[in-house]
């Protein structure tokens, strides 16, 4: 008698195949920063209020479509919404795929990235009009820090 009967076969390759899949398939928050460095070479524009990566797309609305494509579902629409989403993380404990937000002049919630590592974060810039790759301990996003929130993973 054969080691493997045939009525044990599919279900033994299907264990392995199921096993082979999920260890190609990286969490949510490392889709989500994978998708955030390549969308630096996208050409994507920076558009304030836009919603269209074709016609150009503001900082939340760059970050809710990547939080999406990776698989995270849908965010709300403003940098101050999504800044209650997740739970609170302070800034010593900040992991790849967590967001940072930033206040504007009157101390509210007015910008948010992605940190993807080794303080930088990427984000729909307005000044540069792209999408683009900033350091967190850079003068201007240090004094405008307002906090970092992790989104739920799927």
């Amino acid at each position: 008698m054969p080691i493997f009967s045939r009525r044990w076969l599919l279900p033994v390759l299907c264990f392995i195949n199921a096993a082979a899949c999920a260890a190609e398939t990286p969490p949510s928050s490392e889709r989500f920063v994978a998708r955030a460095v390549t969308s630096l070479t996208s050409g994507i524009r920076y558009k304030f209020g836009g919603t269209d990566p074709d016609s150009g797309l503001d900082c939340s609305a760059f970050i809710a479509l990547l939080y999406k494509d990776a698989g995270g579902g849908d965010l709300p629409r403003t940098a101050r919404e999504i800044s209650e989403v997740g739970a609170h993380i302070d800034a010593g404990a900040l992991q790849p795929g967590d967001l940072v937000f930033f206040r504007n002049t009157q101390g509210g919630i007015a910008h948010v990235g992605i940190y993807v590592g080794g303080e930088n974060f990427v984000h729909a810039s307005r000044k540069h009009g792209v999408i683009y790759q900033s350091r967190l301990n850079e003068p201007y996003w240090k004094s405008r820090f307002k906090g970092a929130r992790r989104l739920p993973q799927s």
